[in-house]
């Protein structure tokens, strides 16, 4: 065998070995059966959202993948960039949907921008995908629309209490030996300017 058969050999392993890492880090989720306390989440979608495991509402299986199911009620909606869903039992998850998305709520075909504050959503989360995937109907899982989920903003820390907390180790004392140094240096040069005269 030559070397370039061994240089193939092991470029097709690396390739290989990457997929499946690429595939795991990928996951949502891993299920052991169709029930909530059976699904273990990712640390990607822990770090996102802490509170997902608790708003699971069941766990189906369509065409060999497992989807969790989530109920949610619209909160804020940007102006359609970005909604707020308000998770039933488990805090809020904020979706970044492309402009052109169209959803079914209550059975009528709704564009984001029309999404109200109250309307409520059921969308799902497959095990291969971190995605909102809404369908168009509870009975066909096959046609799902899939919006992105981004994470919540860090909530604002309040420094007023970190600066308060601060020791207060500046003083004046540097002030008063930078004005002495500069009168010594104006003395120098008014004697300089004397001599030369």
């Amino acid at each position: 065998m030559n070397i370039k058969y061994y240089v193939g050999l092991m470029a097709l392993f690396s390739c290989a070995g990457s997929a499946m890492a690429q595939t795991s880090v990928d996951r949502s989720f891993t299920a052991d059966s169709d029930d909530c306390s059976s699904v273990h989440w990712s640390e990607k979608s822990l770090q996102m959202y802490p509170t997902i495991g608790s708003a699971c509402q069941s766990v189906q299986t369509r065409e060999g993948k497992r989807y969790v199911k989530f109920s949610g009620v619209m909160k804020k909606n940007e102006g359609g960039k970005r909604i707020t869903v308000d998770f039933k039992d488990g805090g809020e998850i904020v979706l970044a949907p492309p402009p052109e998305t169209t959803l079914y709520v209550d059975g009528r075909k709704t564009t984001i921008a029309q999404l109200r504050k109250g309307d409520e959503l059921n969308f799902y989360i497959a095990e291969d995908r971190l995605a909102a995937q809404i369908p168009e109907t509870e009975t066909q899982l096959t046609h799902m629309t899939i919006v992105p989920i981004v994470a919540q903003a860090a909530p604002a820390e309040d420094t007023s209490s970190m600066t308060a907390a601060l020791p207060h180790t500046a003083s004046s004392t540097p002030m008063f030996l930078l004005a002495g140094f500069a009168a010594f240096a104006l003395a120098g040069a008014l004697r300089l300017f004397r001599v030369r005269r």
